[in-house]
């Protein structure tokens, strides 16, 4: 059984290795390997992570079995001042992707949006991520529009936003 659970600052390591071993399957086809590593670095250092968690208000849920860490995700409540949540990150390890991991995490979501007065989920995916954002569409996402970010050394991001509204 999959259990999903709010981590603590000091799981910050758990963030790191899963993302490390997700991002060059989910981006090695479309991001240059040096971007890949100077991304993880930038995002994934005990630094960021409890930046994160600490000074930007950002919730992470750990999906685990049998003590194994199988995935993660990351929120945000009242997104820009706006009912809405922010999932600013969701990446499940390789191996255990299409065992319903995603849906867990955004049924999840939904809830704790819902008990929070939020009116929709919103998010970015990279636009050449085709995997996620097919799944996302199956989930009810729809995309509203585009936005790059310059993430230092002479790198930019394209990502679509998407939203799905809830009832």
């Amino acid at each position: 059984m999959v259990e999903l659970k709010k981590i603590e600052i000091n799981d910050w390591a758990k963030i790191q290795k899963i993302a490390y071993e997700t991002w060059p399957n989910t981006f090695g086809q479309v991001i240059p390997k040096e971007q890949i590593n100077y991304m993880l670095q930038l995002i994934y250092n005990e630094e960021s992570l409890k930046k994160q968690i600490l000074e930007k208000e950002h919730n992470f849920i750990l999906a685990k079995k049998d003590n194994q860490s199988l995935g993660f995700t990351s929120y945000e409540i009242n997104y820009n001042s706006e009912p809405q949540l922010m999932i600013h990150k969701l990446y499940i390890l390789p191996v255990t992707q299409g065992l319903g991991i995603g849906t867990k995490f955004l049924n999840l979501l939904s809830e704790i949006a819902q008990l929070n007065k939020n009116k929709q989920l919103r998010l970015k995916v990279y636009f050449e991520n085709t995997k996620a954002i097919g799944f996302y569409e199956k989930y009810g996402f729809k995309k509203i529009g585009t936005e790059t970010t310059d993430i230092g050394n002479n790198y930019n991001i394209l990502d679509n936003i998407m939203v799905k509204k809830l009832l």
